[in-house]
């Protein structure tokens, strides 16, 4: 869904309707929510990773939470807007000068900075270029590097510090492609329910949630809150088994 993401920002740079990338976030959002987001994204990966090498990770207070999840669909919004004008301009025949004012931003607002895109992307593809170059002077190649570069690295540091103390902190108050996801996973197939029978409320389910998400506040029966990743923690921390994934 991350290269989905980027087509779709690159269309709209190209003055092109995204119409399969769009349907692509409509069809796996509807089907099985943000799963993806927690077994098939890469940068989740790294995240769980720099979160167990810290035995306690911070906790964000709930006031906090509510607030800081809405950042993600901020940045969305952003990102919809400038791609979003820059098509309209293009397609009326006036967006030249606004795209070369965009410069690396036009082909992707969001790639062009993302963290994932530099530490798996940009980084690799610049050490390959460095070693066909065969001999050269590392301290020229450092200083003529463009400016975009120490912007995406300092942004990469930043957001990687961050994760390895907050559980899933890109995934839940930054990523816009997760917040792309959530929109449609609000009316996904997939979902999580809990025997009201078995539930001695408990709340392990709650701590166990990298996402905060408040699972015994919510309806028992079918469980598709726009920020479950179905990571299934909750499903394994549940000492009743009282936690399953419904499907539909």
């Amino acid at each position: 869904v991350g290269n989905a993401f980027s087509a779709m920002e690159y269309m709209l740079s190209e003055g092109m309707a995204p119409l399969i990338p769009f349907a692509m976030f409509l069809l796996i959002g509807a089907l099985f929510g943000r799963i993806l987001c927690g077994w098939a994204c890469p940068f989740g990966l790294v995240q769980d990773v720099l979160r167990y090498a810290r035995r306690r990770p911070f906790q964000v207070a709930a006031h906090t939470h509510r607030s800081a999840v809405k950042l993600k669909y901020y940045i969305l919004g952003l990102v919809m807007l400038v791609s979003g004008t820059l098509a309209l301009s293009l397609a009326l025949g006036t967006g030249q000068r606004y795209k070369e004012a965009l410069g690396p931003y036009a082909p992707g607002p969001f790639t062009a900075l993302s963290p994932a895109e530099t530490l798996f992307s940009f980084l690799p593809g610049l050490v390959v270029k460095l070693l066909e170059m065969g001999e050269v002077n590392v301290k020229d190649f450092i200083t003529g590097l463009p400016w975009i570069f120490w912007a995406r690295l300092v942004i990469m540091v930043a957001v990687l510090v961050m994760v390895a103390y907050i559980p899933r902190g890109w995934c839940r108050y930054l990523c816009p492609v997760g917040a792309m996801m959530g929109i449609f996973s609000r009316f996904s197939l997939l979902g999580l329910k809990i025997d009201v029978v078995k539930c001695n409320k408990c709340g392990e389910c709650v701590r166990a949630c990298p996402m905060m998400v408040r699972l015994l506040e919510q309806d028992p029966e079918k469980i598709s809150d726009p920020e479950c990743i179905y990571c299934f923690r909750c499903v394994a921390a549940c000492p009743q088994g009282a936690v399953k994934p419904r499907f539909p």
